[in-house]
């Protein structure tokens, strides 16, 4: 029972890692462009690292007898994959703010002006 838990409340974490990167990938079958490539790739990445921390690492280190080096190994190369994973999702985000934001239009001559002067 206790087995069963832990392993309900580990998929929690692969939520939010799951819904961006479903959130990406429709961004990307609507608009294939940079920013979208760039988010969906670090996002996909972000989610196979979140899948690898909550399921094969812990089986990894269970499965054999692992020293600390060889284990702090695995978690610094998987660290650096995903920062790598990071920067490419953070600059595709940042793309698409500032693509966003330069076609904005201006608010203030969007409303028509009023026509009724009688307001003394």
């Amino acid at each position: 029972m206790n087995s069963v838990l832990s392993n309900l409340l580990s998929l929690t974490s692969i939520i939010s890692p799951c819904v961006v990167f479903g959130t990406c990938c429709f961004f990307l079958t609507k608009k294939s462009s940079v920013e979208a490539i760039l988010m969906t790739i670090g996002s996909g990445i972000g989610l196979l690292i979140t899948i690898f921390y909550a399921f094969l690492m812990p089986l990894l280190m269970a499965g054999q007898n692992l020293a600390y080096t060889e284990v702090s190994k695995y978690y610094s190369i998987v660290g650096i994959i995903s920062f790598i994973a990071s920067l490419c999702f953070a600059a595709g985000l940042l793309i698409l703010v500032i693509n966003t934001v330069k076609k904005q239009p201006v608010i203030h001559n969007q409303f028509p002006k009023s026509t009724d002067y009688n307001h003394d």
